[in-house]
This record gives structure tokens, C-alpha cells and sequence, in this order.
């Protein structure tokens, strides 16, 4: 997750954001409770005076309990029952996405469908899931669901197997465009007709845009999620009273080659 294209592309638009309101920023990969205290001593001591937090999973124990303790945080995509003056989150509708994913694939005709899941302890991947299976009820749609984890490779051996056993979709839904890629090789792989099969991602990340067949994906406003989080990160230091606690990004659909 820490090295997808997802993560590198949001950490830089952070990145320059900041750098246009000459705030500073100390980037800092957490992957452990070691880590998260590491965090806490800074803000602690001084050093520096909120957090970003990107990439968190369902329940995060620490997060909320350093919420409590009056942190500043800006949290991206996380569960919206945590409610404290000190926290805000950004959220990129990814139900309405899972369900905007769906109707494209239903407007197709299409009735066999594999939906690639992304982590099951994120809320990416539950709510993306969750919006394409209230889409699909009640069309008689067959549809299987693949734990890929959100991982290129993972999603593109588990669609591999699949081709290999017989069972080949005409349509699939992958929680991110990394998944969705390593679909697309697998096709082309398994010397497959890439326009018998369509296939949609998830993120509108760079590489969606530049691989081909380019790939068709849900997108969502990620430079103007990224400036909301420097503007009210700002705001908190300045200790300014916010208005709102939760900001969720548009989401569209870019129609491309697949």
C-alpha cells in the first residue's frame, strides 16, 4: 500500500500544497505502533503542530485515542462517527463510486462480473465493495469477488487462475487501478481480446491515463482533497473555529479504452 501509486501521488500533491502556503512538512511512513508514538513525541515536544494521516485502516485505537487528547488531524478516508473539533476528515465518496462503477458496467449489458476487493480493514475497500453489490441487486447479475488486496500483481494472478479454469468475465471492477492493471496484463497474457473484457479501476491515478489500452477508472478531485487538508491544517494552528469536520470529494467517471 505505503508504495502505490495512490499514496505517491496524494503524499505529493500534499507536498506542494504546503509548499504553496509555506507550511512545512515532516513525511513520515507509519507501519507500527513504534512509529505512531514516534509521531506523538513530536507533536508532543513541539516539533511540529498536526498530523496528515493517510492510508489508515478501519478502527485505528491510537488515532482516535490521540484525537481525544485534542491532536490536530486531518484523516483521509476514514470512518465518519469519529467526531471531535480536532479532526477533520476527507473522504472520496468511494460508496458512490462502487455504484457509479456498477451502472457503467450494467449500461454495457454486461452480466458475468468479478469485483477485485482492495483490504478488508480499509474503508476504501469496504465501501467501494459495498456500492458495486447494491448497484448490481436485483439485475441477475453472476458476480465473484477476488481479495486482491489492492495489489498489482495479486489482482492479476487471481484473474490468471480464473481465465485459466474457464471462467473468464465480461466485466470487471477493481478497487484500485493498480488491481485493474495487473487485470488488464493478465488479458493480454492469457492472449485474451482486451475489448471482450471491460474493466474498470479505481483513483484516476497517473499511470490509468498513460498504460495501454488506457484504462477506464472512477476519479475524484485528489489536488483539491489535498489543498482542503493544508487549508484546514492551517486553520487548526491558527486555532480558527472551523464550520465543517468532514469534506467528500466529487467522484466522476473517465471513460477510456477499457
Amino acid at each position: 500500500m505505503y508504495g502505490s501509486s495512490y499514496f505517491k501521488e496524494l503524499v505529493a500533491l500534499v507536498t506542494e500544497a504546503a509548499e504553496e502556503k509555506n507550511i512545512k512538512i515532516l513525511l513520515s511512513i507509519v507501519k507500527n505502533s513504534e512509529s505512531k508514538m514516534k509521531i506523538k513525541s513530536f507533536i508532543d515536544n513541539g516539533m511540529i503542530q498536526g498530523a496528515i494521516v493517510i492510508g489508515v485502516k478501519l478502527d485505528e485505537p491510537e488515532l482516535e485515542k490521540m484525537a481525544e487528547q485534542g491532536y490536530n488531524l486531518i484523516v483521509f478516508d476514514y470512518k465518519n462517527t469519529i467526531n471531535y473539533k480536532n479532526v477533520f476528515l476527507i473522504n472520496s465518496n468511494n460508496y458512490e463510486g462502487g455504484r457509479l462503477a456498477a451502472r457503467y458496467l450494467l449500461q454495457k449489458g454486461i452480466k458475468k462480473i468479478f469485483h477485485l476487493e482492495g483490504t478488508q480493514d480499509k474503508l476504501a475497500g469496504v465501501e467501494r465493495k459495498d456500492g458495486f453489490l447494491d448497484e448490481i441487486d436485483g439485475h441477475g447479475i453472476i458476480y465473484k469477488i477476488l481479495l486482491g488486496n489492492f495489489q498489482f500483481q495479486l489482482g492479476k494472478n487471481l484473474l490468471k487462475d480464473e481465465i485459466r479454469k474457464g471462467n473468464v468475465p465480461e466485466g470487471i471492477f477493481c478497487a484500485n487501478d493498480e488491481m485493474a492493471l495487473g487485470c488488464l496484463e493478465a488479458i493480454y497474457e492469457e492472449k485474451i481480446e482486451d475489448k471482450n473484457i471491460a474493466v474498470v479501476g479505481f483513483d484516476n491515478t497517473l499511470i490509468s491515463s498513460l498504460y495501454r489500452p488506457k484504462l477506464t477508472t472512477i476519479g475524484y478531485n485528489s489536488k483539491k482533497m489535498s489543498q482542503k487538508a493544508i487549508e484546514i491544517i492551517e486553520k487548526m494552528i491558527n486555532k480558527e473555529d472551523l464550520e465543517e469536520f468532514i469534506y467528500e470529494s466529487e467522484i466522476t467517471l473517465e471513460k477510456r479504452d477499457t
